[in-house]
Parts: C-alpha cells; sequence; structure tokens
C-alpha cells in the first residue's frame, strides 16, 4: 500500500498518505479514511506533487494517539490534534523551530518533544511537554551545550526519559532525566560515536547506532548495571530509526553520502538477542539530490508491536513510500 506508516499497537495503527491520515483497527487487514488537513493556498502547492513535498517537507511526519480520545500529529510546519469525539482538527499556537521535530514520546504524564533545527549560533534549544494532548505546550528544560536534540525517549524499565543530542563532539551526548526534569545527567558523551538518534531498550542493556557522516558507524549497547559500552556491528551508512517487534531489535541506515561513508543503500538490521545482527533489507537511494529531496531512508512505526509483524517505510529510496511487512517467522 502506497503511504507510510506511523503508528503502531495490537490491532490499532495509523498511517498517512499525501495529505490524508489513515487508520486500520484489523492489524493492517485493512484500512480507512480519518481524516485529511485542508490546507491554506501556498501550502497547497506545494504538495501537488511528490517532488514538490520532498523539497518543502510538506508531509505528515508524526502521528501519535495520545489517548482513546484524541491523536496528535505533526505535519505541515505546525501542531496538530484531531478530536476523535468531535471529529475536529486542534491547531496548536506552538510555533515549531524547524520543519519538525524527530521524534515524539508519548508518556503517562505527556508528550515530549526536543527542538531539531539548524541552529548555525548555537543558541538554547528547549524541551517541550504538553499534558493536553499537543494542545498546548511549554518548555521543561533548556541546553545551552548543544546544537539541536535528536529524540527523547521514555525507558519502559524505570521512571527515567532518555535525551539524545548533537552534532560536534562535545555536544554528541545521551543524557538520562527524571519525568519532571529536575535531574538531567550526562551519561555518554564526547564522541561522534555517541551521537545517536534512537534508542531501544531491555531490562539489561540500552542500543543504539551512531549517526556521523565523518566515521564509520556501529551499533552499540550500554550496559545499565555496569555503565560499560560495547561496541556491536559495523553498519555501512548513519543510524536515525529503531524499533523493537516483540523481543526482537532493529535499527535501519541512512543514505548520507561523504568521504566515509559512500553506501548508496539504506538497510535494515536486525537481532533477536542483541549481539548478533544481520542486514535485512537494502534499498538503493533514488536519483534525486540528497540535500534538496532527502537522505534514502527506512522508516518505522511509533507504539509497542507485539504482532510479530516488523512494519517499515521507505524513503527516498526503491519502493519510496510503500508500506511493508517482514514476519519474524521469515527472520532467523
Amino acid at each position: 500500500m502506497k503511504g507510510r506508516i506511523h503508528f503502531i499497537s495490537d490491532h490499532l495503527m495509523y498511517a498517512s498518505r499525501k495529505k490524508n491520515v489513515l487508520r486500520s483497527t484489523d492489524g493492517g487487514r485493512t484500512w480507512h479514511h480519518f481524516f485529511s488537513f485542508r490546507l491554506s493556498p501556498l501550502a497547497w502547492l506545494k504538495t501537488q506533487n511528490e517532488l514538490l513535498r520532498r523539497l518543502f517537507r510538506m508531509h505528515i511526519h508524526h502521528i501519535v494517539p495520545a489517548s482513546d480520545s484524541f491523536v496528535t500529529i505533526v505535519a505541515f510546519g505546525g501542531i496538530y490534534v484531531w478530536d476523535i469525539q468531535k471529529r475536529c482538527l486542534i491547531r496548536s499556537d506552538h510555533h515549531l523551530s524547524g520543519s519538525r521535530p524527530l521524534i515524539l514520546c508519548n508518556t503517562e504524564d505527556g508528550i515530549y518533544f526536543g527542538e531539531y533545527k539548524n541552529n548555525k549560533d548555537r543558541g538554547p534549544v528547549r524541551i517541550f511537554h504538553s499534558q493536553d494532548h499537543g494542545i498546548t505546550w511549554k518548555p521543561v528544560h533548556v541546553f545551552n551545550n548543544v546544537r539541536h536534540i535528536h529524540g527523547i525517549f521514555k525507558d519502559p524499565y524505570s521512571d527515567g526519559l532518555w535525551i539524545t543530542t548533537g552534532d560536534l563532539d562535545y555536544e554528541s551526548a545521551i543524557w538520562v532525566a527524571d519525568n519532571k526534569f529536575n535531574d538531567v545527567k550526562k551519561v555518554l558523551q564526547g564522541t561522534q560515536q555517541v551521537r545517536a538518534v534512537s534508542l531501544l531498550f531491555t531490562e539489561q542493556y540500552i542500543y543504539f547506532g551512531s549517526d556521523s557522516p565523518s566515521e564509520k558507524n556501529f551499533l552499540y549497547r550500554f550496559d545499565r548495571s555496569n555503565k560499560a559500552l560495547y561496541k556491536l556491528q559495523h553498519v555501512e551508512g548513519p543510524v536515525f530509526w529503531g524499533c523493537k517487534v516483540e523481543n526482537d531489535l532493529f535499527f535501519s541506515t541512512v543514505v548520507e553520502p561523504s568521504a566515509i561513508n559512500k553506501t548508496k543503500y539504506a538497510t535494515i538490521w536486525h537481532s533477536k538477542d542483541g549481539s548478533s545482527w544481520q542486514n535485512i533489507t537494502s534499498l538503493k537511494k533514488d536519483i534525486l539530490p540528497s540535500k534538496l529531496f532527502q537522505y534514502g531512508q527506512i522508516f518505522f512505526p511509533y507504539g509497542i508491536n507485539n504482532t510479530g509483524l516488523l512494519w517499515f517505510t521507505p524513503f527516498a529510496t526503491r519502493n519510496h513510500l510503500t508500506i511493508n511487512q517482514i514476519s519474524l517467522q521469515n527472520l532467523a
């Protein structure tokens, strides 16, 4: 199916296609139109074909159910909340810095995101929190020593929130905070190898991949008990996205050409035990220039996925914006 999958939890799934939000309640067997965005004339012009949508970053980037009654969406330069009962779309008055946050973090205490912007002057970057499903936002923490925030992640095995930042060596770090952001500590810092985007959690370890255009990239795991960092697997490009399906771990690499990372393929890496990793999918970047039309990459949906199926969406590669699935039974 054409589109991008954004969220999965049991039988409930959300996807997007152009300016439309789609919903499935039977595990992706059938999809139904949920609602469509009404765009301004200028935004409408920027979405008239896929080249324009890629050039102007005019996509639906995030769809996260904030509760049974509200869905939070980041799209077309803004943050929106869909009221399921009233069937109306509410636009937040929050002004995004940059085109969008890379990741939304949905917790029992509300939704968090970190500012992801160019920030050449290295001004302050903030973490925002919403307790009304994304309608209003307030800053809860400010970083003064990083370029931007890659992601915020709820640790399912503790009360902590973990944060990834970049991009220079001294800015690249993995942090942990309590859920009120009264205490924010660096756990790993200071090199391109801890310049991470996504984190995956198990009871014993935290997994991530390095996101460096200037060095070779690897998959890592951090031992919670002894604080040791273990290098697991070389990968041919920076790592942006990761997900768990049941207990299996997945990361995807990005086609970000550099003097070190020369691959033209976005890949998915898979592990059943966290130690041994296999490349299960490689998709070639399309011919369009990356700086204008975005890197080749493979997106994973949010949510707790216990379906036994890996769902993913290639972007700027072969099978661009097509929803795919792989059964865990077919993976060694």
